[in-house]
């Protein structure tokens, strides 16, 4: 299903393109806010069609276009470029393939112009010349809603996937600087990675997906790259002389990769999400 086609007359709830909202059946916050009355059905979680072996695919919300979850962006690309929809702030939205498909499902049911903002381009050029494009966000309570429920959701599993890696003692993992092999619990390896080598990512109780971060650390170290400047030596001694003398035995703090690892991440970003309404609540 595209995108329809709303050229020519400005409809419901238009947008110029300097913002500027036109008719007088726009529909705002305030009118809308009542209106869900029923709690929101989220898809189930990742499973189905898959683009690539063993990664899950997301559907265009509007063909059957799909890509791989690692290449939001290709499909955020297509998105605009093929149906004329904007998702704001998806960075913030926990678990964007949910996110898709409940939006996915509700454009079938609903035309786009209930849900979404309609930016007019071009909107002095003559009508022909003229386009539109529709601005999908959280001013929307719907949107809202789901939003706050997926981070929400998401929150839930990472705290128990926390406690599950807390009282896992089964962890086998080796150290990535003197190869030392250690079985039980993961903070004994991390604990002996910053005792020992002066490598410390953090309290062992405040990681999540433990296996997966050291694996990924493992994977720039056998790529023969720095963990905290990042840049690549030509073997293993110059990489190791060059952390050991520069004390580069961290990892680099603006790499937002690793936000996925710690959970005050999760937290915060839900703190920011509440934080954001009530800000706009008060205005």
């Amino acid at each position: 299903m595209a995108a329809p086609k709303t050229q020519g007359a400005a409809t419901q709830g238009e947008e110029d393109s300097d913002g500027n909202r036109g008719g007088a059946g726009g529909v705002s916050y305030e009118d809308t806010k009542d209106y869900i009355l029923e709690p929101l059905s989220l898809p189930e979680s990742p499973g189905g069609t898959t683009s690539l072996e063993g990664s899950p695919s997301v559907p265009c919300i509007f063909c059957e276009e799909h890509f791989p979850v690692v290449e939001q962006d290709k499909l955020l690309k297509h998105m605009i470029i093929e149906h004329k929809i904007v998702i704001a702030d998806v960075k913030l939205v926990a678990d964007f393939r949910r996110y898709i498909l409940y939006w996915r499902k509700r454009f079938t049911e609903q035309p786009i112009t209930d849900f979404c903002s309609v930016i007019r381009i071009n909107c002095t050029a003559p009508s022909e010349e003229q386009d539109n494009y529709f601005l999908l966000c959280d001013v929307l309570p719907e949107d809202r809603i789901l939003r706050e429920e997926l981070q929400k959701q998401r929150l839930k599993e990472i705290l128990e996937q926390q406690q599950q890696e807390r009282n896992d003692n089964s962890f086998h993992g080796i150290c990535m600087f003197c190869n030392e092999e250690f079985l039980g619990n993961r903070s004994v390896l991390l604990n002996h990675m910053a005792r020992e080598h002066a490598f410390n990512i953090g309290l062992p109780d405040n990681i999540v997906n433990c296996n997966e971060f050291l694996c990924t650390l493992q994977k720039k170290l056998d790529n023969l790259q720095c963990l905290y400047c990042e840049k690549t030596f030509r073997d293993k001694n110059t990489l190791k002389d060059h952390m050991r003398k520069k004390q580069h035995r961290r990892i680099n703090p603006k790499n937002r990769e690793y936000d996925r690892f710690y959970v005050i991440n999760y937290l915060v970003r839900l703190s920011f999400h509440n934080l954001k309404f009530d800000c706009l609540s008060i205005n």
